[in-house]
This record gives C-alpha cells, structure tokens and sequence, in this order.
C-alpha cells in the first residue's frame, strides 16, 4: 500500500518546480529574502549625519584658536573628526590669549574618523596648530569633567568651520560614526572622486570605488552612504544566489537553499557592510557566471540573438569585475575554460557541421572577443580616463593607465611585510586566521566587535561538498559539478603562486561557487534518503550558528563573556 505523503510532503510537492527559469513564485520567494535581509544588513548600518565641512590647514603652521568663555573651565578631553587627509596638531592652552602652554601633540591617525584625546587642563583659550600643510579636519567638541559639552566659540576665522556642526557630534565613538579598516583607504577614495581630488587609493582599479561614490555624491559622506552600494551589492548577491542555485540545478529548492545560505553567512555578512569594493568584485563575478551557465545551456541550434544576450551580459559584468579588482581574472579564466570546453563538444565532438554551423561558430567566436576582451578593456581604461585624478600621477592617456598599472603590479608582488591577520590561502575554508576589522570597548565588560569570520556551517561543510563536488565531475562527468569546481579552482588555487601578504577575505570570490558545491551535496543527500529532513536540519543548523555569531560580525554591544564563547581557536581573536 503506498503512503501517503504528510502535510509538509505535500506542501512540498505543490513548492517544488523542476525548471530553471524564474517564474512568478520564485520572484515572490526572492522579494521575502531581499526584504528578511534587507532588515538585517541596514540595521546599524552606520550614521547618515557626519560633518561635511572641512578647514584645511594651509601650512605647517596653520592655527584654529577657540574660547570656552569669560571664565576658565577644566576640559577633560577634546572630541575630533578626521577629514580626508590627517596629521598631527600641537595643542596650546591658555588663560587670556597671549601666553599659550603646550600641553600635547595629537596623532589624528584615521580619516573620516572621530578620536577623543585627553586635555586635563583649566582653560578660556585653546589653539590647535598643524604640523603639516594641507591635512583636514571636520569638527571638534570640549566635554568637562563630567562628560558634559562646553561650547567652544570660533576666535578666528578658521575656526568657525570646526564648530558649526554641533548636533554632529556623536555621544559614543563607534563603527556606526567613524570609518574603520579599509575604509580609510576606499570610503575615502570615493569622496575624493567626488570632489575632484587626487584619488589615494590606487593599487585596484577605479571601478568600484566610483560605484561606492554615487551615494556620496548625492548625499554626503557619511558611514551610511559610504557603505550603501556595498550593502546593496551585498543584498543582490541573494536574488543573484536564487537563480544560480535555480538555473544549475534544475529546482526551486535548491535556489531557495543556495541563496539562504549566502544570506545567513556571517563572512558575506560583515563583508558587505564595509565601504569597501569586494560585495561589487564577487556580485560581477557571480553575475558573469551565472550568464555563461545560462550560455552553454542552450542547444546548438538556438538562436544565435540568444546566445549573444547572455554571452554579452557575461562578458559586460566579467569586465565590471576586473575593472575594480585584478583578481576577477580569475574568474574570466573559470569563464573561457566553460566557453570553449562547451564549444568543443557542440561544434567539435559530437557531430560534423554544417556551412551554417561553421558561420554561427566564427560568429560566436567573434562575438566573444568583442564582449570578453574590447568591451572588459573598454570598461577598465574609460573608469581611468573619465576619473584621472588617480595618485601618483595623473591618468590622462592610453599609456598613463598602463603606467599605473606597471605601479600596481609592483605594489602587490612587492607587499612582503607580516600583518597580524594574515593567513596562508589553503587554511581560508578552515577560517584558521578571520581578519579582526573593528573593536570599540565599552567599559571593563562590554564590547562591540567585527570579524570577517563564515558561518562555520558553511566554510567547513564546503570542504566536504567540494571534494564530493570533484569526485561528481571526475567520475561521473557532471556537468553542474564540473562548472561549480571550475571556478573553486580558478578563484582559488591562483593564491598558491602569489607571494604578497594574503588574508581571508581573498577567499570572498569563491564563496559563492563555495555555497553551490555544497547545494549539490545536499541535493544529492535529499535525493538518496527520498525525504527532505537533512535540507530542512542544515538550514536550521546554518541559520543558528548565524544567529550565534552574529555579534562578532555586527559591531553589537554585547558583553566580554558571550564574545570569549565564541574563540574556539588560539588564532581566532576578536
């Protein structure tokens, strides 16, 4: 006697769809996911309201001088916000604007950043002079022993433009008011794009920092803003996940499982709500992927406006990839090896062609050198030349962006010094050394904190689903499993002939083929025990160690114990 399917086998049965078009449901599923983490990625996200003025000191002597009153008052500490070049100032007080004392030098070590330093000193004057022309600063705040403010008033001219913000002060310095990590070098690119300033960040192409300053542009430079394309970039790669999980393995559940876990990772998590460029790196790379697959999809006979589409969106977003970093040529390796391994067996292997496939063929091969080397060659000089102000030269011509580029290889093979956080590129899926981007301590017990650490259900379990990824494409001559370690491989084993300091978030690109190795473990598990028990426990299990690590990736205040909990290794330190 059969059995009869229960409840939930019934559901789904009638939720399950065996195509790898997207269809009306699926856009519903995906509309729930973007807004399920569109909630948790914008939480905290960052301030939108930071100073935008700016004083520059014009030399080395250069001098701001405020008054707390007709009386003098002890200030405990001064408050100041960063802008887009630092330096040091000397602090001199005083009681009556003609004999100053030198009480201090302050190293304003972050740009975009605020920083308190102690004043300890009773005072009606204090004067802040440069050490070095031409650096910035934003604002600046008095707070008394008590930790109240003590409105200071501009005496010159300079110094009104560092006190006409107050209601920017922030009560508490934290990721969500002040840059951190590479922020400093990308955030502050961005803002230099926009204002016409010589670029500083110059070792990766201009692309995706001209992306991060659109919202700059628009509506100032503040963490919100700065961090917005990135957080977005982040948020697509779920729809992006979806349709690759979809289009690979032929099954609504699937998709639904592949973006799941991309959005409960803790590594793309923290990842993408940095204003950095990696979320645009591994969103064009996905996208370049997915197109390909969608390529070699079609059959021999398709028609050729088809196979142009997805060929061309292929290649357009493989050269969006590399025109904000290098490493998406990794991928465009991942991405030939495909085009012309499906081309051998559709043209070569299978059977003789005809004079019309021989037309089509040269066709397809033109195509492709329009779409994967001018147009990708296109992106990455026209993001230079419309944009020239790049340090250390002006790039202006053909041979000034290949100038830069010579400066850029020599700058990555050359970077050779030891750092803290770096690790070797075979113990990134093993998450030996996260990378510690960010602490702010809060008392003697509490402290917010942000590691580029994965969901250990995912990174370790990708180990397995990869090996079994491989032995399915060697054995069996999978074709899914075959793309999916195409481009573990390309994104990955490049590492194992680069000698420069290395991180974990150099593995980012290959996370997404990552997630899709281990989808395809699942699928077969599901498939062999005929029940969906194990998809249903993974996904719970995935979801909790989220949700576990969720504080050492967020920048929350929780207390030191709870962060302690979560060291499970010596080399594991936030």
């Amino acid at each position: 006697m059969k059995k009869e399917k229960s409840k939930f086998g019934q559901f789904w049965s009638k939720f399950s769809d065996t195509t790898r078009e997207l269809h009306q449901t699926d856009w519903v599923i995906i509309g729930i996911l973007v807004l399920i983490y569109g909630v948790i990625a914008f939480t905290n996200l960052g301030s939108t309201k930071n100073p935008q003025t700016f004083y520059e000191f014009q030399s080395s002597e250069d001098e701001v001088v405020f008054t707390v009153g007709e009386t003098a008052k002890n200030i405990s500490k001064i408050r100041m916000y960063a802008g887009d070049i630092n330096g040091n100032y000397n602090v001199y007080v005083s009681l009556d604007n003609q004999t100053y004392t030198h009480i201090n030098t302050l190293e304003q070590g972050m740009s975009f950043a605020w920083n308190d330093f102690e004043i300890n000193q009773d005072l009606r004057f204090i004067k802040l002079v440069s050490e070095t022309p031409n650096i910035f600063l934003g604002e600046i705040q008095l707070y008394d022993n008590y930790g109240a403010k003590v409105t200071a008033t501009a005496v010159n001219e300079g110094a009104k433009q560092l006190v006409d913000e107050p209601n920017m002060v922030p009560a508490t310095i934290s990721f969500k008011n002040s840059a951190y990590f590479d922020e400093i070098y990308f955030a502050r690119s961005a803002y230099e794009y926009v204002h016409g300033m010589s670029v500083m960040e110059w070792v990766h192409p201009p692309l995706g920092k001209l992306i991060q300053a659109i919202p700059i542009a628009i509506f100032g430079m503040s963490p919100f803003f700065y961090r917005l394309m990135g957080a977005l970039a982040g948020l697509l790669m779920i729809p992006v996940m979806y349709a690759l999980g979809k289009t690979i393995f032929k099954d609504r559940r699937y998709g639904l499982l592949a973006a799941l876990l991309m959005m409960f990772d803790n590594f793309h998590f923290a990842q993408s709500r940095m204003g950095t460029v990696d979320t645009f790196l591994v969103l064009f790379i996905m996208l370049s992927a997915l197109f390909m697959f969608k390529y070699i999809l079609l059959e021999k006979k398709a028609p050729l406006q088809k196979k142009f589409l997805y060929l061309g969106l292929s290649g357009l977003f493989i050269g969006c990839s590399i025109a904000t970093k290098w490493t998406g040529l990794y991928a465009g390796l991942a991405l030939a090896i495909a085009f012309f391994v499906d081309l051998f067996f559709k043209y070569k292997y299978r059977r003789r062609n005809s004079e019309e496939d021989k037309k089509d063929l040269l066709k397809i091969i033109g195509f492709c050198v329009l779409v994967f080397v001018v147009v990708p060659v296109l992106i990455y000089f026209l993001s230079y030349l419309l944009f020239p102000n790049v340090y250390p030269s002006r790039v202006d011509s053909v041979s000034k962006v290949f100038d830069q580029m010579h400066g850029m290889y020599d700058y990555h093979s050359g970077l050779t010094e030891e750092h803290p956080f770096s690790s070797k590129w075979f113990t990134w899926p093993l998450m030996q050394r996260p990378v510690w981007y960010y602490v702010g301590y809060l008392g003697n017990s509490m402290r917010g904190t942000i590691s580029g650490i994965g969901n250990p259900a995912i990174w370790w379990f990708g180990i397995i689903a990869s090996i079994f990824a491989l032995i399915s494409a060697i054995i069996k001559r999978d074709k899914e499993n075959g793309y999916i370690v195409l481009f573990i491989l390309c994104s990955w084993l490049p590492y194992l002939f680069i000698g420069r300091v290395m991180f974990m978030y150099h593995f980012f690109p290959t996370l997404p083929f990552w997630i899709l190795a281990i989808v395809s473990l699942m699928k077969f598990l599901t498939e062999k025990i005929k029940n969906n028990s194990v998809y249903v426990f993974y996904i719970a299990v995935v979801i909790l160690f989220f949700t576990y690590f969720y504080p050492a990736v967020s920048g929350m205040p929780v207390s030191n114990k709870y962060l302690d909990t979560l060291l499970w290794f010596k080399s594991w330190y936030f």
